[in-house]
């Protein structure tokens, strides 16, 4: 089926002038993303290599080590931020939306991979990044990462850095409050609990105000832990609208938690996942994103949304952090469920064909790319 955005074209273009009062607040990781392919086969120095396309090929190859022993080289090709929380503010700041981030950037100094990201946000560094090699393959990534920082980000190390009454602030000026990557954050439920006990009590009450949360793969969790987040991202719905994105993956992984059957990776049976979800947690909305679309579901129905397919990416890691920025930024807007779905997946395929992140005002032009090259 053939995607049809032109619907938010007239929308962005009413909502540029007012970006600048869409404050948003996100954290709380921070990563150097090593973007890397794995070689399959070297022909000479430099780039005369070719790359294991898939990830099955990589596997195999590890796979016909065992017992025995393997080396496999990996070509760096990119250092960048990375993290769930940095690349989607990083998208969202280069929107035009005033940004607050919180997370691990480097301490005492900021790490060189986020000088360009410090001079685009307000940023409130406390400890230094993990490191991730991310496997790049044709069908999806491998991301190996070392997490050790992330042991100090906890309640405690932001009520001593930051302050209470700071963090009151920033949360009451927000329209948007992301709590990200709580798989490789082992102490973010104790700063869930924070914020449903201290600090958004004492906030500036807005019913709108919209709660983003995206687990990341909590594979390594069991369904006890995964349990207790959930019911954590529940009680966000009494201060706000909380809305829980997740990959298709995550997604089957947080249906077998809830008892919900596991659904197909096609729209019908995503969407139906999606309603049970929604309405088992009691949130305002579930969103999922296989490689080829995305759907959501909130009390008023289910839709489901193509994506700007490219056979010839630039970079994956990252696409769906682009698609949560858009995806968000259309409910910050106003838009409809089904068109900020058009904007996620719009995020995130301008994303992946530029290895940059959009201003808003790009997507109008980058709509009507995709119109000419689909005709």
């Amino acid at each position: 089926m053939k995607a049809t955005y032109d619907s938010l074209i007239p929308q962005i273009d009413a909502a540029l002038p007012g970006l600048g009062n869409l404050h948003c607040l996100l954290g709380f990781d921070g990563t150097v993303d090593v973007i890397c392919k794995p070689v399959k086969e070297r022909d000479g120095v430099g780039d005369q290599y070719k790359a294991f396309p898939t990830i099955r090929d990589f596997g195999q190859r590890v796979i016909d080590a065992d017992g025995k022993s393997a080396l496999i080289e990996i070509v760096a090709e990119q250092e960048k931020i990375g993290g769930n929380g940095p690349i989607m503010a990083n998208a969202l700041a280069q929107s035009g939306l005033p940004v607050d981030y919180i997370g691990t950037m480097g301490k005492p100094d900021i790490h060189p991979a986020y000088s360009e990201f410090v001079n685009r946000l307000q940023v409130h560094s406390i400890a230094n990044p993990a490191v991730t090699h991310a496997l790049e393959f044709s069908n999806g990534k491998v991301m190996l990462t070392n997490t050790g920082c992330y042991d100090n980000v906890s309640a405690e190390t932001l009520e001593r850095d930051l302050g209470a009454d700071n963090m009151v602030r920033l949360v009451g000026q927000s329209k948007l409050c992301c709590l990200l990557n709580w798989t490789c954050l082992p102490e973010l439920n104790s700063i869930l609990q924070w914020y449903l006990d201290s600090i958004l009590p004492a906030s500036d009450t807005n019913p709108e105000r919209i709660f983003f949360f995206d687990l990341a793969d909590p594979s390594m969790h069991s369904d006890e832990r995964i349990r207790v987040v959930l019911d954590f991202i529940s009680k966000f719905s009494d201060h706000g609208r909380a809305v829980l994105g997740m990959n298709f993956n995550e997604t089957c992984q947080v249906c077998r938690v809830l008892g919900i059957d596991t659904p197909d990776s096609e729209p019908e049976s995503l969407c139906r996942a999606l309603e049970a979800i929604r309405s088992q947690l009691g949130i305002d909305c579930a969103m999922g994103h296989p490689v080829d679309f995305a759907a959501c579901a909130t009390a008023d129905g289910s839709w489901s949304v193509p994506g700007p397919h490219t056979a010839t990416p630039k970079i994956t890691t990252g696409a769906g952090d682009h698609l949560n920025a858009g995806f968000s930024l259309g409910l910050l807007l106003g838009c409809s469920p089904e068109d900020a779905l058009k904007l996620g997946v719009l995020y995130s395929g301008y994303y992946v064909r530029t290895a940059q992140p959009p201003h808003l005002r790009d997507i109008p032009e980058f709509i009507q790319t995709l119109n000419t090259t689909n005709t």
